[in-house]
């Protein structure tokens, strides 16, 4: 999976300008065009370090993410406070470095104006500590009542806290001394992070068992194969003991190892479609293609049997050739006679020389 890689480290700010950022700010449009940066990305990774902000900005930040169509993975690294925990929850995988902090509290502003106009500001509070109450509660399973609680108390968590909280779902472990390995392949040096070098380690461990599987599958139990409608052979390895029972799910390799994928057209017209070497699906042939097929398998087999016989009496007739050729030879050299080569000349010299004809077969 593809991924691409969106920073909201500063204040959630509604300031627009271009010269946000270069005051700390963080706001729609440049989460947008970060978004716009990484079109090709099928998985956005967020990381966050903000002490929060404007609320509405918050959620549309929280909002844009969502709605990319992406997988949104969120990372706090450092402190996620406020309105920014809002965008943190945006995540289906959501990860806390272990001395990160994860603040939540009620919002507050300012007013201005007669009696009415700061109650109509403090009945819109309200309106937006509820929204974010039930946002909370949607996202982490907690109680209403609690997170109301909590957010009066403006409580501070822990990593661990957060997790256990279900405001993350996953704690990330600060390496202390090496950030990079860097691990030699052929003639280049490759740098790698620690999950990147436990992914390839994995890989090659893998690898080298599959290896041990196939050795002993060949010692032991027979292979199931399957030819498709072109003459690729898929093998189902010992998954299935006949032909008949393979099924969705099962996996298959074909020649050189390389894993089946798409779409493969088998003898009787039916289509087996395979994803990264998975069996996924086994389409029948439409009803009114079998008795078509079965009539062409019919002719191909009977051409195919032709085909053998033609080629057994070829061969048959260069083996009766071969064999009066032998004979033939046999005979010639059963009547040789070594004294014509002094009828002809030369044989008083070969004879003085202490050389005799060779002859072999």
């Amino acid at each position: 999976m593809t991924e691409g890689h969106i920073f909201i480290q500063g204040v959630i700010s509604p300031w627009q300008d271009k010269a946000a950022e270069e005051w700390g700010e963080v706001n729609i449009k440049q989460v947008t065009q970060q978004i716009q940066n990484n079109a090709e990305a099928e998985k956005l990774i967020v990381h966050i370090h903000s002490p929060g902000g404007d609320v509405d900005e918050g959620f549309g930040i929280h909002d844009i993410l969502v709605a990319s169509g992406k997988v949104i993975e969120t990372r706090i690294e450092g402190l996620c406070a406020s309105i920014a925990t809002v965008i943190a929850l945006a995540g289906s995988i959501r990860m806390i470095t272990e001395n990160s902090e994860f603040m939540i509290h009620n919002p507050w502003g300012g007013s201005m104006g007669d009696a009415d106009d700061l109650q109509k500001s403090a009945d819109q509070m309200k309106v937006i500590e509820n929204k974010i109450i039930d946002f909370y509660a949607a996202k982490t399973g907690k109680s209403k009542d609690d997170l109301d609680k909590w957010m009066k108390d403006e409580t501070w968590l822990t990593s661990a806290q957060a997790l256990d909280l279900g405001f993350v779902t996953e704690i990330i472990t600060t390496m202390k001394a090496v950030a990079h390995f860097k691990v030699k392949n052929s003639n280049k040096t490759i740098v790698m992070n620690p999950k990147e070098l436990d992914t390839a380690i994995e890989s090659k461990f893998n690898k080298f068992f599959d290896r041990i599987k196939a050795l002993i599958g060949a010692k032991g139990a027979v292979n199931v194969t399957v030819t498709t409608g072109d003459g690729t052979v898929l093998d189902f390895g010992s998954q299935a003991a006949t032909p008949e029972e393979i099924a969705v799910g099962m996996t298959a390799t074909i020649e050189g190892g390389d894993a089946p994928d798409g779409d493969y057209v088998m003898p009787d017209g039916g289509i087996w479609v395979f994803v990264k070497g998975e069996l996924t699906e086994m389409k029948e042939a439409p009803a009114e293609d079998v008795e078509a097929l079965k009539k062409k398998i019919t002719d191909l087999e009977a051409e195919l049997e032709a085909e053998k016989a033609a080629n057994l009496a070829v061969v048959d007739e260069v083996q009766k050739e071969i064999v009066a050729m032998k004979k033939q030879i046999k005979s010639d050299i059963k009547s040789f006679d070594p004294k014509s080569l002094e009828r002809e000349g030369g044989g008083a010299e070969n004879r003085a020389a202490g050389m005799k004809p060779k002859i072999g077969m």
